[in-house]
């Protein structure tokens, strides 16, 4: 999941200002609310006027959506959207507030150094404000140009996701006095943010109330910059996530390239013990929106990396507490936890206040997508008929805990369990990467050694029932111990850098994985150790829950067109991620992070078995056989449409295409294969071990389990057959008109085409439907081999026509 990041902003004063005599009436009578940074509110024009804590000092300035927006494409969620570090710099009678540039910086060198670093990169103004009074050295500005503004940079997120051209319109907009409020060290602002568009994104346009018209509020924190903490460096070894900057203060033979990590400030109330409580813990409040039982669920979730931050020394560092009714989720003082509506499935996430000068997480906002328990949900209904028939053997960490509502009391045990103990998991995941934490997809190879994956139900075949009784994990990770130790192990003065070499090599020398993402272990939503086992499992399971699928999932009273929405696609696609999976090994290269002389035997790379990927091409061939294809008729049989999907022009489905979900399938297997990457890299390997799979091996390996396979059987497998013989044909004219693959690829694939064009002019077909189908796909290879290009409209692509006519895959489960 994505971090704030951002710079400071900087007020300098040039020299002595001018006195400026207070206008009448633009202070007096104006209530003034106290704080670190003292504002005025004048409710008669409707303006902030701000006092000026101090010129030329360092203030943390962040900007946060206090609304979501609805839609899951909107490209951004309810939390911190913006961090600057700013100073106010006086100029007449007008203050001037400047970002400062925190990408490109001098740490240490003379003063010399730093300023010209500091003048040899641009900053940014955001606002220039009027000053209105300097009397008895406070100086007041007007706020106003600052704040009405579009400070979230919103219309450009919106642009970027494709939903629309967006104008903040001034005259629709305003400030928000409920939630303005000011304390010793932060200032809150918030106001009512209006943008419009004549033409809006589809996606947006559907939860505007007007249809061209989209209002949020916008929170503005300022901040007292923090003194006394101590950065740390990362290191690429361990996913610690970091903030990068140029420091030209180092070495000329050193790359000024650094990275700090992201951690919170967390110290030992008793320095000398070897446990011991913090002086603060870190708090994180839960939105009193979240129901009871899941609202429980996630706070055991977070609780779990309390037993990790045991093995920094540190005891009880974590608290989680339900927010009080009237706490403000915008106050950027607080760690907070938000329910979020959407109109659709969309991801969790997290947001921290992060201080853009030394990485110390300083709140955060972290928003947890409620649609996602319906999925969960979905998940078990979708495995429900394979089940044993009491829907048992599903546990959680504590039960008694987790269950403590009768909201769930309709609910199968073994369902409610799932959901909360998912719960449970992904609040761990999105609180560990408020707590600095970046994902890492190669703990399946370590049987679950974290909860920053992605994980999907863990679900195996067990005397012939699908087992669910180790759905998800229960506790953190043996991985996610060792990076609470890296970010927040203390050590004494000059021992940090052996302490934390120290953390790595007993990861390695415990075999815990951590890899760059090229690496093809390093892969999403998967629970298996390896691929070839990934793949045999997930089909298995696919085969049972198929067979098993049907009305018995249904709710009394439902429509029997439910069976056609996402539980089908979770079951009909269920090894989308075991394929990617595969896939990564096929043209692939195990690469580690290797530092010099910190490292004992392991190499920066190793060839992936030949046996490996031959093993995982015949797993794939097999999943693009008629016989897997398929879907059996007892269940097309029950396929009818939603009758609340109704249209009076007749556009959509009458009849369930099963042809389409096989292209579906098919496509996510073949389409990959013929990647101009993939193939570049097959090649380049094959030169250097010539007995490891080739790409010609690959491609005839496609052709033989497509177009060398006789029509037999039944009408529906012949098909079927011809829809996989598509997809190969036209994923070959792709690789074959991507002129950045590999020439000798892409010379031997448009050979293939020529020699199967030759060879279906005259090939027999046991109907005229197949002999149709063989003359035009030979007539279409002769016209594509004049001028190879794959036009749009010819590809096998699966996510591109309108969901209703050709559903793509769900998406992600987590």
């Amino acid at each position: 999941m994505l971090y704030a990041g951002g710079a400071a902003l900087a007020f300098t004063a040039p020299g002595p200002a001018p006195a400026l005599a207070a206008p009448s009436g633009m202070i007096a009578g104006l209530p003034k609310t106290d704080g670190y940074v003292p504002f005025y509110w004048d409710a008669a024009d409707g303006k902030v006027l701000l006092e000026i804590p101090a010129f030329d000092e360092d203030v943390l300035y962040y900007v946060s959506a206090a609304t979501n927006p609805g839609s899951v494409q909107a490209g951004f969620d309810r939390g911190v959207i913006y961090t600057a570090v700013v100073h106010f710099e006086r100029s007449g009678d007008r203050v001037l507030v400047n970002q400062m540039n925190m990408d490109y910086r001098a740490t240490g060198g003379s003063q010399a150094l730093k300023d010209g670093v500091r003048d040899s990169f641009p900053s940014s103004v955001l606002a220039v404000l009027p000053v209105v009074s300097d009397a008895g050295g406070k100086v007041v500005v007007d706020g106003t140009p600052l704040f009405m503004r579009d400070a979230g940079y919103v219309s450009r997120r919106l642009k970027r996701s494709k939903q629309g051209d967006f104008r903040f319109d001034p005259a629709k907009s305003a400030f928000y006095p409920k939630r303005m409020k000011a304390f010793p060290e932060n200032t809150e602002i918030e106001t009512v943010a209006t943008f419009t568009s004549s033409a809006p994104g589809k996606a947006l346009s559907e939860v505007m109330p007007a249809p061209d018209i989209f209002t949020m509020r916008v929170h503005h924190s300022f901040l007292k910059a923090p003194t006394g903490y101590t950065p740390r460096e990362a290191d690429a070894r361990i996913g610690v996530g970091s903030i990068e900057f140029k420091d030209f203060s180092k070495d000329f033979d050193d790359s000024p390239v650094t990275n700090w990590i992201r951690r919170w400030r967390l110290e030992k109330k008793n320095p000398g013990a070897a446990m011991s409580e913090p002086v603060e813990p870190i708090v994180y409040y839960f939105d009193p929106a979240i129901p009871d039982p899941i609202r429980h669920a996630m706070k055991e979730g977070l609780l779990w990396w309390n037993k990790s931050f045991e093995k920094a020394g540190f005891i009880n560092a974590i608290e989680a507490r339900d927010a009080p009714a009237d706490m403000d989720p915008m106050d950027i003082r607080y760690a907070y936890v938000l329910w979020i509506q959407r109109d659709q499935r969309g991801f969790s996430s997290s947001g921290a206040f992060i201080d853009p000068r030394t990485g110390e997480v300083l709140g955060s906002k972290t928003h947890m997508d409620t649609y996602r328990i319906r999925t969960i949900a979905n998940y078990f209904d979708a495995y429900s008929g394979g089940l044993p028939a009491d829907g048992s053997g599903l546990t959680v960490a504590d039960p008694s805990l987790l269950l403590d509502a009768d909201g769930f009391a309709a609910m199968p045990k073994g369902q409610r369990d799932m959901v909360l103990l998912r719960q449970a998991v992904l609040t761990a995941h999105e609180l560990g990467h408020t707590l600095g934490f970046g994902h890492n997809w190669n703990a399946n190879m370590n049987d679950r050694s974290s909860v920053m994956e992605y994980p999907v139900p863990r679900v195996t075949v067990k005397d012939g029932k699908l087992d669910l009784s180790q759905s998800f994990m229960t506790s953190v990770g043996a991985y996610d111990d060792y990076m609470v130790e890296y970010a927040y192990t203390p050590f004494a003065a000059g021992q940090e850098e052996a302490g934390l070499d120290a953390i790595i090599a007993d990861m390695r020398a415990r075999g815990v994985l951590y890899t760059p993402s090229s690496d093809p272990r390093y892969a999403w939503y998967v629970d298996g150790l390896d691929p070839v086992a990934e793949l045999e499992n997930m089909g298995a399971v696919r085969d049972i829950a198929l067979s098993s699928f049907g009305p018995a999932m249904l709710k009394s009273g439902e429509p029997y067109g439910n069976l056609r929405d996402m539980r089908l696609w979770m079951i009909y696609l269920h090894e989308q991620y075991a394929i990617e999976y595969g896939l990564r090994y096929i043209g692939g290269q195990f690469q580690n992070i290797v530092v010099k002389d910190k490292e004992n035997g392991l190499t920066p790379t190793e060839f992936v078995p030949a046996a490996t990927q031959r093993e995982i091409l015949g797993q794939l061939m097999d999943i693009i056989a008629p016989s897997h294809l398929a879907m059996p008729e007892d269940l097309l049989a029950q396929l009818v449409t939603d009758p609340d999907d109704n249209h009076e022009d007749m556009s959509d489905d009458a009849v369930f295409d099963q042809l389409k979900a096989a292209r579906i399938l098919a496509a996510q297997v073949l389409e990959p294969l013929f990647d101009g990457d993939r193939a570049s890299r097959m090649m380049a390997l094959a030169a250097r071990k010539p007995d490891t799979l080739t790409f010609p091996q690959m491609v005839d390996t496609v052709i033989a389990h497509s177009w060398d396979v006789k029509p037999s059987g039944s009408a529906q497998d012949q098909a079927l057959l011809r829809v996989t013989q598509n997809v190969a044909m036209l994923a070959m004219m792709k690789l074959g008109a991507d002129e950045d693959t590999s020439p000798a690829a892409r010379y031997f694939v448009l050979d293939r085409l020529d020699q199967l064009a030759k060879q279906l002019s005259g090939r027999k077909a046991p109907d005229a439907l197949t002999a149709a189908f063989y003359r035009e796909s030979a007539r279409q290879i002769d016209r594509y081999l004049q001028s190879p290009e794959a036009p749009e409209k010819i590809m096998p692509v699966w996510g591109q026509e309108p969901r209703s006519r050709y559903p793509g895959p769900p998406g992600p489960p987590l």
